[in-house]
């Protein structure tokens, strides 16, 4: 399999920026891989904001139920604050995969 292929996957499939360090870019790698951790930490932290207002607003003296749980993931999917750090982790895993698919191989060193 070729290496842009091969960094394409790593990139588009496992992380972002697997397929940069598989190229030996470590600077881009390491930076798509720290950038993507925030923006899944920002999404999980909006997502839970969300769901405990939601909660909070609509459920809160009721437990906890199947239904109940639907209802709610429902709502918290229709807000606006959940897509956006979701969107920004779409893009930068995107930019991740094409980045890698096209950036050049460096030459490998003789030794």
């Amino acid at each position: 399999m070729r290496p842009a292929v091969k960094a394409f996957l790593l990139s588009a499939l496992v992380f972002p920026g697997l397929g940069q360090l598989y190229k030996q870019d470590r600077t881009k790698g390491v930076l798509l891989i720290l950038l993507a951790n925030l923006i899944l930490a920002l999404t999980a932290l909006a997502g839970i904001m969300v769901l405990a207002e939601e909660y909070m607003t609509a459920v809160y003296p009721e437990a906890l139920s199947v239904d109940t749980l639907r209802v709610l993931l429902l709502r918290v999917f229709s807000r606006p604050l959940v897509y956006v750090p979701t969107g920004l982790l779409f893009c930068l895993w995107s930019f991740a995969a094409a980045d890698a698919a096209l950036s050049p191989i460096p030459p490998r060193e003789e030794t």
